[in-house]
């Protein structure tokens, strides 16, 4: 008999493309909101069987769609005040006639899907993502669904912040709208089951400055949109903030003394065995 312990579990809900968040990261999520206690309504579009959404309150008003109908049903049983939905979210979006002012998400990183022709939620970016990649046509429905001054909180694989061609025709476009507030580095095995690197990025539809904040652990710096203009657009967080150096620190003060003081000596030793074989020499002579 199989032994079904959650590492087998979590094992074969990926098999299934079905993809678990632990609350660990779900809590994290949460944190990045400005005021999260003061919530009332929030959605996420990929929902599973609810992990973000269960973190807050039961008087929050959660939406969610998932195009997994198990997992759906199990958020129904799992989450108080609960709107889901089943279907594809890409192909076919519910609660299009509404708008949130906070969105959290964890969606599949970089899967395929199959562009629509007309699509409103779209039609205002400059390309669609590409069928190969999935991730910038869940940022744009995220971007859709979101209101003229609401938050959104998503995990994203890092690739994103730099890949090109449609990708970073969207990413410049996103850019200039200024919607971007905050970019933080995700180390892998930071968090259960998140082995690889990814990143967080927060949107913000009511962001006033002209900066967009880079964060690496305790590592922080804000870049003007004028300067990531100027770096094309890439937004990796390792363009902005240099990676700590683990090498061992040299003094080269200190190293050109002792190889001075290590040259002096071997002179000195060298002077004396010439002395002691001029001796021997000047022995042989009789």
């Amino acid at each position: 008999m199989a032994e079904y312990n959650l590492k087998n579990m979590r094992k074969e809900f990926k098999e299934k493309g079905i993809f678990y968040t632990p609350e660990e990261l779900a809590l994290y999520l949460k944190s990045l909101f400005p005021n999260p206690q003061a919530i009332k309504e929030i959605y996420d579009p990929t929902c599973g069987s609810g992990n973000l959404l269960r973190v807050f309150d039961d008087d929050v008003a959660k939406y969610g769609q998932d195009i997994n109908a198990e997992q759906l049903e199990e958020a129904k049983k799992r989450l108080k005040n609960f709107y889901g939905e089943t279907g594809d979210t890409l192909q076919n979006p519910q609660f299009m006639d509404k708008k949130f002012d906070f969105i959290v998400a964890n969606y599949p990183f970089s899967v395929k899907w199959e562009p629509l022709a007309e699509d409103e939620r779209f039609q205002a970016a400059p390309a669609i993502p590409t069928a190969g990649k999935a991730d910038y046509a869940f940022i744009l429905h995220i971007l859709y669904y979101l209101s003229e001054k609401g938050i959104a909180v998503t995990l994203n694989f890092p690739g994103i912040l730099y890949r090109g061609n449609k990708e970073g025709t969207i990413r410049k476009w996103i850019i200039e709208n200024n919607w971007i507030e905050k970019i933080i580095h995700i180390k892998g095995n930071t968090f259960v089951d998140t082995k690889i690197a990814t990143c967080v990025i927060v949107f913000n539809k009511a962001k006033e400055n002209q900066e967009i904040l880079f964060v690496d652990g305790e590592k922080q710096k804000s870049i003007s949109l004028k300067e990531i203009a100027e770096n094309n657009y890439n937004l990796s967080v390792s363009t902005y903030i240099e990676k700590e150096d683990t090498r061992e620190k040299i003094d080269i003060v200190k190293l050109n003394a002792e190889i001075e003081e290590n040259v002096a000596r071997q002179n000195v030793l060298r002077t004396e065995i010439d002395k002691i074989i001029a001796e021997i020499e000047g022995s042989n002579c009789f």
